[in-house]
């Protein structure tokens, strides 16, 4: 009754079967490679995710941008004669400027230069679909007054500190 059994199962599975050891390591290799692709898209993801966030943020239906720009960091201007073009377009409702820059600032602890993208808005129109950000506006109103990302990755914590207490 066994040779019976054993003359149906395929010759394959005896092959991976004779030696278990080799059976095991070639699973686990598999499975290894396996993490590794879905490591990899997750990285991916969030990549994708990280890079597109403030674009998705914005509350707009469409942005004009200079057909000079490479990037939301490396941003060119282009005339206000085409911001008030669009505003007469029939159905726009408003068209605001949005500058981004991207500057150098120096860490006054470690004196360490780092590039900070700064943005410029309208405080009387929200830009952004960001609570965060919104329940702001009435302070950067006031002259010499910006918003930090807390969250920003980077060595902004002492300056953040030192922010808050006023110095």
């Amino acid at each position: 009754m066994f040779q019976q059994l054993r003359r149906r199962i395929p010759l394959g599975w005896l092959q991976l079967t004779h030696e278990k050891s080799r059976l095991l390591v070639a699973v686990s290799g598999i499975a290894f490679a396996d993490v590794l692709m879905f490591m990899q898209s997750g990285f991916q993801t969030a990549l994708y995710d990280s890079n597109t966030r403030l674009h998705r943020s914005l509350q707009a239906d469409i942005i004009l941008i200079s057909p000079q720009a490479r990037s939301l960091q490396s941003m060119s201007i282009f005339s206000r004669r085409r911001l008030y073009q669009a505003m007469d377009v029939p159905g726009v409702k408003s068209a605001e400027p949005m500058y981004c820059n991207h500057i150098i600032w120096k860490n006054p602890q470690t004196h360490l230069e780092t590039g900070v993208l700064i943005i410029g808005i309208n405080p009387d129109q929200p830009a952004f679909d960001l609570p965060e950000i919104n329940q702001q506006l009435e302070k950067i109103k006031l002259a010499n007054t910006v918003l930090f990302d807390r969250s920003a990755r980077g060595e902004y914590q002492e300056a953040i500190k030192q922010i808050q207490q006023g110095k």
